[in-house]
Formats: C-alpha cells, structure tokens, sequence
C-alpha cells in the first residue's frame, strides 16, 4: 500500500498546476470615436496563468506555461443604456457569449513582454500581439496593456443609428489593467 501512496504523490507532483485566478482580476476599457463623439465602455475579465518552464517574468520566476484571458459579453457598462444596447446588437452575446485571448508565446525585456497569441471575439479567431507591462506585487503580477483591433475583422458591424447620421469607427482600442495572484 506504500508504494500506492507514493505512486499517486508523484503523479500528483507532475500534473499541470491548475490555472491562478478564476474571479474577475482585470479592468477593460474599450473605446472608439463615431461620426458624432468618441465613447467608452468597460468590463472585467479574468485571467488564469499558470506557472510552468520557460522566461522568467515578474512574479513568474519559472516563466507561464499558460494564460488565458476571458471577458463576458453581457457584462459590457456603457454611460447610456442606449449605447450598451448597440453594443449589444453588435456583439450578439447571445450566440457569442465571451472574448477570450490564448497566450502562445512572451518575449521579456525587463517588465515588458511582447505577447503573442489569439483573439476569439464573435466566434472569429485570430492572430494578435501587443507589449504588456508586468510588476511583481505583494498580491501577484500587476498587468497593464493596451492595443488596436479593427473590428470589422471579427465579422463585428459597427452601429449605425440616427438615420446613418451616427456612424461608428471600426477602430477601436482595448486597454486593461490588473492584478494576476503567482505562485
């Protein structure tokens, strides 16, 4: 029975570590101009890394096996109810529930990372890669980014109301900002 118990503690050992992090831990603000007037809104998303063999980064002194960032659709807050419902229309959360990004790869220099991966948003995959500032805290990795996506490119129109008098830009900015636990 010995050899049980050790049997299972070094399976245990080498399992993957699970994923940090599973409650909302990053603030997005997404922002865009229209014909009229610019216009923000926000959400929190979570994101879960785990720890694993590769680059040191802050508070990840064995690198990140794995991250994964996701935002709920319906969680959008807009200044107007008007415009989360455009919003809304636009994201179908309904059939597109979340935004997801898979990190692939990171390259380090110091507290920047150039992070590689992809985007899922409206059931549209691709490819991205945006420089993200790290800072090791007393509570975990302090994470802080911003980057520009078309949204056209996700099969997302962009509203149109008053007539076509208001016509949102497709270009929009994603910025966040967080606080990831480490092991």
């Amino acid at each position: 029975m010995r050899w049980l118990a050790t049997a299972l503690s070094v399976g245990l050992a080498i399992l993957p570590r699970p994923a940090i992090a599973q409650q909302p831990n990053v603030d997005f603000s997404v922002s865009g101009t229209s014909t009229i007037r610019g216009w923000t809104c926000t959400v929190k998303g979570v994101m879960a890394a785990t720890p694993g063999s590769g680059k040191a980064a802050p508070g990840f002194p064995n690198g990140v096996q794995t991250a994964t960032v996701t935002v709920q659709v319906k969680n959008f807050q807009c200044p107007e109810e008007e415009m989360k419902q455009h919003l809304m229309d636009a994201m179908k959360p309904d059939t597109f529930p979340e935004i997801v990004y898979k990190l692939e790869k990171y390259d380090m220099a110091g507290a920047q990372a150039q992070a590689t991966g992809s985007i899922t948003i409206g059931g549209v995959t691709a490819p991205i890669t945006f420089p993200v500032s790290l800072k090791a805290a007393p509570e975990g990795v302090q994470i802080e980014g911003d980057t520009r996506l078309d949204m056209t490119k996700f099969g997302i129109e962009p509203p149109v109301v008053m007539l076509g008098m208001l016509k949102v830009r497709p270009d929009i900015r994603i910025a966040f900002k967080g606080t990831v636990p480490a092991r």
